[in-house]
């Protein structure tokens, strides 16, 4: 297993981590319930903790697609650009996250308030880890680049089908 390996296994995790971390802990902090709050905490610890190795093993991914064709070097940069600021948003949500919780082992219970500094960093984290995502996404999967078109623009009106039953 090489670093390519390592970044196409783990990268998916920080992205889906951050979105149930957020959605855990909106109905941990909307239903009182601490127990769903400290859980989502912890998963959006665990989802910093994973994005480390998945950040780390982009460099390889990256030399290993340079030169193939249909990859668009910049698409690549592009999506490096977008990881490493989602990266940093992350670590940065991981490490309030860890605070919080660490707070909460001297008072016994969440502060609601670190709660809702959590939540907006959260939000913002998954914002910026799903455009990375996607970018990542756009640089092996062109059908990616063809949002709002549908089958047949830009192809002739009729199919390849249709041009050999009729002979064409």
């Amino acid at each position: 297993m090489n670093g390519v390996h390592v970044h196409l296994l783990l990268n998916h995790i920080p992205i889906l981590g951050t979105l149930f971390a957020l959605i855990l802990l909106g109905f941990g902090y909307f239903l009182r319930q601490e127990i769903l709050a400290k859980a989502a905490l912890w998963t959006l610890v665990v989802s910093a903790l994973v994005s480390i190795p998945s950040f780390l093993s982009g460099e390889e991914a990256e030399h290993a697609v340079e030169g193939i064709i249909g990859v668009s070097m910049v698409t690549v940069e592009e999506h490096e650009e977008q990881a490493e600021v989602a990266y940093w948003a992350i670590l940065i949500s991981g490490a309030i996250a860890l605070g919080t919780l660490l707070a909460s082992m001297k008072g016994g219970t969440l502060n609601r308030t670190l709660l809702l500094l959590n939540l907006f960093f959260m939000t913002v984290t998954f914002a910026l880890m799903a455009r990375a995502g996607n970018s990542g996404g756009t640089i092996r999967h062109p059908e990616i680049h063809a949002t709002g078109q549908t089958q047949g623009e830009g192809q002739s009106a009729t199919s390849d089908d249709e041009q050999h039953e009729h002979g064409e």
